[in-house]
């Protein structure tokens, strides 16, 4: 039988209740929907799962904050993205690269990305080294701009760019390399 948004919110009211088998449920509700996500920040499942039971032990700590208001998965994402910027900020390997006050945009064809599953898609983002891979998924698939990006990662606007023209070339290389687009 399908889960519902009640039975999500039943499993809420469990957890702020201290139910360790409504966590569960919660927990493995949303395990196949948001590792991906995890996936699409780290290199490997180890630390994808570190972020993703992070995230979980501050959605049960926090459950108090939720009014009510939205998707339930809707706030889950958010804390788990969050969760998984400051796993990355942690790593303080953003510091390291020299800001550019411009990058240039070398543009990926959206059709190329659209003919591809969601696994060749994180296989492709798990080749970005760390700091592009942030910068390139809150740009492009959360949707953060420059200035907010920079904020939450403690980088400047010019580097979240650079990182991002970065990060462009080598997902074009790569998909130049997989015969996916043309020079």
């Amino acid at each position: 039988m399908p889960v519902t948004e009640q039975d999500i919110h039943q499993w809420l009211e469990g957890c702020k209740e201290g139910d360790r088998s409504a966590q569960e449920k919660l927990y493995r509700h949303f395990y196949p929907l948001f590792m991906p996500v995890c996936m699409s920040y780290v290199q490997n499942s180890d630390d994808a799962v570190d972020i993703y039971n992070r995230a979980f032990l501050k959605v049960f700590t926090s459950l108090d904050s939720y009014g009510g208001r939205g998707q339930v998965g809707a706030w889950i994402r958010r804390i788990l993205v969050n969760t998984a910027i400051d796993f990355i900020r942690k790593e303080e390997k953003f510091k390291s690269h020299t800001d550019i006050d411009e990058a240039y945009d070398i543009g990926l064809n959206s059709s190329v990305l659209s003919q591809l599953t969601s696994d060749e898609i994180l296989a492709l983002f798990r080749y970005l080294p760390p700091a592009q891979r942030a910068v390139v998924n809150l740009y492009i698939v959360e949707g953060y701009t420059h200035p907010e990006i920079g904020e939450k990662l403690g980088i400047s606007v010019g580097t979240s760019k650079w990182h991002l023209n970065q990060g462009r070339k080598l997902l074009q290389e790569k998909l130049m390399a997989l015969g996916l687009v043309n020079k």
